[in-house]
């Protein structure tokens, strides 16, 4: 892999168009390109694609100002641990490519379109966080989760936290926190910290979308507080 691949990237749809060369006729690679923008993804690659196709999905990637990325080794999008992949592959610092089968007609195969909203819908809520997290080597917990800090504003912090969701979290190496809350719904959450530990009460509602990762945003003091007003 290369060590300037732009993780901003973050999640990759690499289509494999034609595997058994068995496609009827050419692809509709502007509603292609299209079903994975909506669902979220910043690129796109092929596999087993001949050069026409690729071209057609470059142009199309251009046209929605979506990056064209190089074929992978890529994971067939499918399966319960969909999430838990994703999370993985941020906390090794790597875009993550997601695999799916075109049909004969070049459309995305029916039982993979689950797992695509099943992604649409998880990006759609977390993926703002997703993108700009990378790994937190300095705050620790004993509970099945994983912790990152937003690249651009360290003093965010974010936890996932896979299911099943406990009553409540436990970190320690925390700076001090301002407001705690979870990414999806915003919803904040009452906490206690003492000195570098904090204790999190991990409280749904019954209304909330269920996800097999749930996402926690922490706020730290931002160093533009300590900025006096603006004067012009």
């Amino acid at each position: 892999m290369s060590e300037t691949e732009d993780l901003n990237i973050g999640i990759v749809l690499q289509y494999r168009i034609d595997t058994n060369f068995n496609i009827k006729g050419t692809i509709d690679a502007d509603r292609l390109v299209r079903q994975a923008r909506d669902c979220g993804f910043r690129g796109i690659s092929v596999a087993v694609a001949d050069p026409i196709q690729q071209n057609m999905v470059i142009e199309a990637c251009n046209k929605y100002h979506i990056k064209f990325c190089q074929e992978r080794p890529a994971i067939i999008l499918g399966g319960p641990d969909i999430l838990a992949k994703l999370i993985a592959a941020r906390l090794d610092k790597q875009n993550i490519y997601f695999e799916i089968k075109l049909d004969q007609d070049g459309a995305i195969e029916k039982d993979q379109l689950a797992d695509l909203d099943l992604l649409r819908q998880w990006i759609d809520r977390f993926g703002h966080a997703y993108y700009e997290m990378r790994p937190d080597k300095e705050i620790k917990t004993t509970a099945n989760a994983h912790i990152f800090k937003n690249e651009l504003a360290p003093y965010q912090i974010y936890v996932f936290i896979h299911q099943p969701l406990p009553e409540k979290i436990e970190l320690t190496g925390t700076p001090h926190i301002e407001k705690a809350m979870w990414i999806d719904t915003r919803q904040e959450l009452e906490y206690k910290q003492d000195g570098d530990k904090i204790t999190i009460e991990l409280k749904r509602d019954p209304d909330d979308e269920e996800f097999t990762i749930y996402g926690l945003r922490l706020q730290a003091h931002r160093p533009e507080d300590d900025m006096g007003p603006t004067k012009y």
